[in-house]
């Protein structure tokens, strides 16, 4: 959705219509994919039921709270290729090789610590049922093996989306979905009492067969790819701290995300564990909707930033993080009107609080698709030491908070609530920190982006509520109230939530589609 003179030398690496393409790829992807994430995990409560399926989040937890140091190398590492492939002279190969040296000691690192301190913590820490201890034992280990084996793969991933190969991503991560989907339909024929292991196992039998599927595509289409012996120790130094500031904020992040999952598991039990994780995959399953935008212009942000053209970086900023919201509405907006017979319809058996509990969080959905184009254009200046540390900071009260609230009310509803509060509010102080390091400004921001992402919001619940009220809360409804809501939301924001220059652009697109 941009029409921009674009600098000569940007010629080769920014392509508008190749944004477009690879966000049609990333659409088509998730619209098979997100049916089967839910099928799937409507088969997992039903065949492991609540408490086991509670079991399997909580103890993922551990392993999400000691794998932090792979969420943040993966930001660095895709930070640093992309740029590197934005500079007219970038050697990718060197900045491919000395991450993958520094990761090799890093899964080692991470294997120690997981099976010493997380053990440990395994056995002693978390409140899981008599029963249910070995099996979880079982399901550590192969969440080990699977963390180890995806951070192994970082560079190879961010080859491809620095490349822009959305293509090859989306057939990959469609097939990693079936799998997962497979492994939760296979779970009816094995007996109860083996389910949850043999289910751990498949997600790692999975996510190894998913990562040599990356290997070996990286290895036949990129010469960069090709391992060199050795760290640059200029170019690691600089990676290192990015990597030691990512890392630092996502250990904050996880023990904040995670300990929300602890308190929960200490005041109101595994059943509640299994809801809240039952909330946050609904919830990821709408954000998936704008965050297809975000996957196909987030390399552009950090080459335009590294090629120095900073209006059009801006322009990606502002334009995506509108569109991020507006295909987040698509789905958000139909879900709170219909929530109620979405989830029965969805689950089947609903266990109690899961709808209140959807509910609350899908309002992240919205926040977090806003701010991920901003968030890529802080990352792409390599100023990012208050922006991803202070806010982590300040959302750690959510524990305690949490706790609090959590034993004054003795209500579930009052504690997401407060989860979700707190959260929209550290979003908003992660923007302003933004707004001091990145090319982004205030005005341009609200003008561009905020007003006209709340005006299609209000106009669009207003239609989506009439619709609500005509149609019956059945099948037939439901799909009628989607057809109509998504045809008036496109009138919508292409009168309102668009301005000239994108909608001349998006004239232009319908036309090369029509004539290709």
């Amino acid at each position: 959705m941009l029409s921009y003179q674009i600098p000569r030398r940007l010629s080769e690496s920014f392509d508008s219509k190749r944004i477009a393409k690879n966000s049609i790829y990333l659409y088509i992807r998730m619209l098979f994919t997100m049916w089967f994430n839910l099928w799937a995990t409507r088969l997992v409560l039903t065949n492991l039921g609540v408490e086991d399926m509670g079991v399997y989040g909580v103890v993922g937890s551990i392993v999400g709270i000691f794998s932090v140091f792979s969420v943040g190398v993966t930001t660095a590492v895709q930070r640093f290729i992309t740029y590197e492939l934005g500079k007219p002279d970038g050697n990718i190969n060197k900045v491919f090789s000395s991450s993958l040296n520094v990761i090799l000691l890093l899964c080692l690192l991470v294997l120690l610590v997981l099976e010493s301190i997380g053990v440990v913590f395994l056995n002693n820490g978390i409140n899981i049922p008599e029963a249910s201890h070995n099996a979880a034992c079982w399901v550590y280990q192969f969440s080990i093996l699977t963390t180890i084996v995806t951070l192994f793969s970082v560079p190879y991933n961010a080859l491809i989306i620095a490349h822009e190969r959305m293509g090859i991503f989306a057939v990959i991560t469609t097939i990693q979905v079936l799998l997962n989907w497979g492994a939760a339909f296979c779970l009816s024929c094995i007996s109860k009492n083996e389910r949850l292991v043999i289910y751990a196992m498949f997600l790692a039998i999975a996510s190894i067969l998913i990562q040599m599927l990356y290997l070996f595509y990286c290895h036949s289409q990129f010469k960069e790819s090709k391992y060199k012996k050795g760290i640059d120790k200029t170019l690691m130094k600089q990676i290192g701290t990015f990597m030691g500031i990512s890392t630092t904020s996502n250990i904050l992040q996880t023990l904040s995300s995670q300990g929300i999952i602890l308190v929960i598991n200490w005041t109101f039990g595994v059943g509640l564990n299994a809801v809240y994780q039952i909330a946050l995959q609904l919830k990821n399953a709408i954000l998936s909707f704008g965050l297809n935008i975000f996957k196909a212009i987030s390399p552009q942000i950090t080459k335009t930033y590294a090629d120095g053209n900073l209006e059009l970086h801006k322009s990606l900023v502002y334009t995506g993080s509108k569109i991020e919201v507006y295909m987040t509405l698509f789905i958000m907006i139909p879900f709170l009107f219909r929530a109620n017979y979405i989830i029965h319809l969805w689950l089947g058996n609903v266990p109690r609080y899961t709808i209140e509990f959807a509910i609350a969080t899908v309002f992240l959905s919205l926040t977090y698709a806003a701010f991920e184009p901003i968030r890529a254009s802080v990352l792409a200046t390599n100023r990012i030491s208050k922006f991803m540390i202070y806010p982590e900071v300040f959302y750690l009260l959510i524990i305690p908070v949490g706790f609090i609230v959590s034993k004054i009310s003795n209500s579930p509803i009052m504690l997401i609530v407060t989860v979700v509060g707190l959260d929209i509010v550290t979003c908003f102080i992660r923007a302003i920190y933004a707004l001091q390091v990145s090319p982004i400004k205030c005005t341009e921001i609200l003008k561009k982006s905020l007003f006209p992402s709340i005006v299609v919001a209000i106009t669009s619940s207003c239609l989506c509520y009439l619709l609500s009220i005509l149609t019956s809360s059945n099948l037939v409804g439901l799909l009628i109230l989607l057809v109509i809501n998504s045809i008036g939301l496109v009138v919508i924001i292409y009168i309102l939530g668009l301005n000239m220059q994108e909608r001349n652009t998006c004239k232009s697109f319908i036309r090369h589609i029509l004539h290709s």
